[in-house]
């Protein structure tokens, strides 16, 4: 009953995501709102028992990606929704909200479409909206980010030009009390316990699980793995007792819409070979020492965006051209509200580059890009140095494209023609930089009649 009355008195989430309220109007919904109310009518379908109300959210989701859709699997939202262009501003406390809202879909419905939008965010917006220490964060992002200065930009709020500084109370202070709960969150929903005492894994990263399985058999798993960067993850399972040796029960691992040909192993020995967008299930009596394997190959796709403009992905991930950083530590000049101090980040390198529309073709992609990648261990992944993949290709300087407001002007639209000679470029994981190009207007090759 105090569900029911939820619900009537909350906003009425399911008729503003079905009937296509989430395009921007000038009483747009807010940016934040719209992360945390998304998951209502899922919340509400445990009571309802109404699929309507989880097509809801997968129309509201639909339309957000084709309207004001970002590549991180957020959206243009600097207060207000805004549209999809590559400079508008994505808030932190939407990133985070917007994660908690899909663990608990997830949690509710086991669809992987929730679980794949989830590491979405967790693996790309989520990492570069902090610095390494976690001192300071931006108020607002941009998947085309090429300076970050003390200026004011194309937002709806600009908060004396402090809008995308990392700092501890620049732009607004909300996300300095959100920006902790992204990981811990994300780290609570790794696993998560099925109706029939087993086990479901819906989203991976290097963890231990402890758990009560099978009537009451505890087992631990020690998840090892490099996802997102590796296709490779192994689980190692004990079953933690002294009379107790087996346990059965079943084991559930989400494969990713995006992944084709994965496969499941146990001890070496192939066991299934589960299509895209499922779950896979292993169920048998589990011993010390059984180890399971999956592997999700990751290719490296195209997708296209604003104005035409391609984005570059590869399993879970982003990439985006790899900028040079200058890092200054700035006091604050005291006419402002927002912290004795502050980050400005400048380039060093060149940003405006174009991909050529030759190489985004479905046959050429596998040679364009080249992937490389590297084992760093132990160390942070999400650095400009540490990042642990690499993807070559060729890029051309579009001399048009300059600064505008001290952001990257206007997105030429793809595909332009320009004389400059192509380049080796390095794009990197979206969540490794904090200047970038993730957003690529195309050019054509004028030597080649492909």
């Amino acid at each position: 009953e105090l569900g029911d009355l939820i619900h009537r008195q909350t906003l009425d989430w399911t008729g503003i995501l079905a009937g296509g309220e989430v395009i921007p109007t000038p009483f747009s919904l807010h940016c934040v709102n719209l992360a945390q109310g998304i998951k209502e009518p899922v919340v509400y379908y445990q009571r309802s028992n109404d699929p309507a109300h989880v097509a809801a959210v997968k129309k509201g989701f639909e339309d957000i990606r084709r309207y004001i859709g970002l590549p991180t699997g957020l959206y243009g939202g600097d207060e207000a929704l805004h549209g999809a262009a590559p400079t508008q501003g994505s808030e932190l406390c939407t990133a985070v909200e917007m994660m908690y809202s899909l663990e608990e879909m997830a949690e509710i419905t086991g669809d992987v479409q929730f679980a794949d939008h989830l590491e979405r965010v967790a693996f790309n917006a989520l990492p570069t909206q902090a610095t390494d220490a976690y001192d300071a964060r931006q108020y607002y992002q941009q998947v085309n980010q090429v300076m970050i200065t003390d200026h004011r930009r194309n937002f709806e709020q600009s908060h004396d030009g402090t809008d995308i500084l990392y700092g501890l109370l620049t732009g607004y202070a909300c996300c300095t009390s959100n920006m902790h709960q992204g990981w811990p969150k994300f780290t609570q929903n790794l696993w998560y316990a099925t109706h029939d005492g087993g086990l479901a894994a819906m989203v991976y990263s290097p963890c231990n699980v402890t758990a009560e399985v099978a009537g009451g058999v505890r087992v631990t798993i020690a998840e090892r793995t490099q996802y997102p960067f590796d296709e490779q993850i192994r689980f190692e399972i004990r079953i933690d007792g002294r009379k107790v040796k087996t346990a059965e029960f079943p084991l559930r691992l989400r494969i990713p819409g995006w992944c084709e040909g994965a496969t499941v192993a146990v001890n070496g020995q192939a066991v299934a070979s589960p299509g895209k967008g499922s779950v896979a299930e292993v169920r048998r009596a589990w011993r010390t020492g059984d180890v399971v394997t999956l592997r999700l190959p990751m290719e490296v796709a195209v997708s296209r965006w604003y104005e035409r403009s391609a984005v570059v992905e590869r399993g879970p991930l982003v990439y985006s051209l790899r900028i040079g950083e200058q890092w200054s530590k700035v006091r604050n000049p005291g006419k402002q509200i927002y912290g004795p101090w502050y980050y400005e980040v400048r380039p060093t390198t060149p940003w405006n580059y174009t991909l050529f529309e030759e190489d985004i073709r479905p046959e050429r992609i596998a040679e364009a890009f080249r992937v490389e990648r590297r084992d760093i261990g132990d160390a942070y992944p999400w650095t400009l140095e540490n990042a642990p993949v690499e993807i070559r290709a060729r890029g051309r300087r579009l001399d048009e494209w300059v600064l505008y407001q001290e952001s990257a002007g206007p997105q030429p639209y793809s595909t332009n023609e320009t004389a400059n000679p192509a380049e080796e470029i390095t794009l990197i994981p979206y969540g490794c930089t904090t200047l970038r190009i993730t957003e690529f207007p195309l050019t054509r090759d004028l030597r080649k009649n492909w």
